[in-house]
């Protein structure tokens, strides 16, 4: 099932909100927009407003088609490749706005790892010279519904681009208030504990490490964390690296985890002692299993936890723990996020519904 073309009002008022909300684009400000087929209508609509706006936009324009050609043809390592012309344009950009591509993820995701690490060799270098080059910009998520992806999730895709569209143009304002009280809690305090009538009774460590609040808009400056000039949109979520020692219980997902060529469903996760001593799932658990086999030290180790603060998104492929109250805890990795856990491994379980205490008192997102 395909999805409608969006309207031109859609356009107009979801381009306006991420250009003047989320990235207050400036007049004067060189704008570079990344584009794809089935994003092309998005982009043209953000360079339209962005010259309302008085700002200069560019338009990077990728063809599908073209692009698996050349991937079929054995021209990874050219994509993977960025030509000067290129970076003098990224040294030049204010605002840059990526939108994913290409559309089938499904196919992306079954490449061998050597050929699709071609694919993606400029990424830290990309990352380094936008970092050094003061850009700050976003990732937005109007990328990912496609026909081969929404497919393999068993959703809608008109669905699943809809709560995207309405997603994105909830106020980061809005977000950052209801943000703040629950960073505190997390920041300040020391026991973390979930439970839900679905036999959810986790209890978690907080180690006082500052949380990250994802309201959609970047960070400016902040050399701990450099990635965060990129802001996701749809936002809306306060994560915090937990105390890697500590976990005891049982937490019972009640969202899909959705990965990028699947889902695994109903995950139910153990701990013991700080480890995790058991992992199940409805279907899809093999998604789980076969990377944790290789994960390394710390795989099974509790990693970090989040709760979702956007309303406009329910069981929504790729931004379930963005989900309004929906709490995530990880296992793995959780580096990134200021912890000391170095695997390679990540997985985690979504919940829903569940009541949250720290250190005995109660957090939800604030009205």
């Amino acid at each position: 099932m395909e999805t409608s073309a969006p309207s031109q009002e859609t356009l107009s008022n979801f381009a306006r909100s991420i250009l003047t909300r989320n990235l207050r684009v400036r007049p004067g400000e060189r704008v570079t927009i990344e584009a794809w087929p089935h994003t092309l209508p998005w982009a043209v609509a953000l360079a339209r407003e962005a010259r309302r706006l008085g700002a200069l936009p560019l338009v990077f324009y990728e063809d599908e088609d073209s692009y698996w050609d050349t991937v079929a043809r054995g021209g990874a390592r050219i994509l993977g490749t960025v030509g000067d012309h290129e970076w003098a344009t990224l040294s030049k950009t204010n605002v840059y706005i990526h939108m994913w591509g290409p559309g089938d993820r499904v196919r992306l995701a079954s490449l061998p790892a050597a050929q699709s690490g071609k694919l993606t060799a400029f990424n830290e270098e990309w990352y380094d010279r936008a970092r050094k080059a003061g850009v700050r910009g976003a990732r937005l998520e109007i990328g990912r519904p496609y026909p081969t992806l929404a497919k393999a999730y068993g959703v809608d895709p008109q669905t699943w681009l809809d709560q995207v569209v309405a997603a994105s143009m909830v106020s980061p304002a809005d977000l950052e208030r209801r943000a703040r009280p629950v960073s505190r809690a997390l920041a300040r305090g020391r026991t973390l504990r979930i439970t839900h009538p679905n036999g959810t009774d986790l209890t978690l460590g907080l180690a006082r490490r500052e949380p990250t609040e994802q309201v959609g808009r970047p960070r400016i400056g902040d050399r701990k964390r450099p990635l965060t000039f990129l802001t996701s949109i749809p936002s809306g979520a306060v994560r915090v690296a937990l105390d890697e020692s500590v976990a005891s219980g049982t937490i019972v997902g009640n969202r899909t985890c959705y990965y990028e060529d699947g889902v695994a469903t109903e995950p139910t996760f153990e701990f013991r002692d700080g480890r995790l001593v058991g992992a199940r799932f409805g279907s899809g658990g093999e998604r789980f299993d076969g990377p944790f086999r290789t994960g390394g030290a710390g795989r099974d180790r509790p990693g970090w936890f989040s709760i979702g603060l956007n309303p406009k998104l329910r069981d929504t492929p790729q931004l379930e723990d963005v989900e309004d109250e929906a709490v995530t805890v990880s296992v793995g990795g959780n580096r990134y996020l200021g912890g000391k856990n170095r695997s390679s491994f990540f997985g985690w379980a979504v919940l829903a519904g569940a009541k949250v205490e720290v250190d005995g008192h109660s957090i939800v997102p604030s009205e």
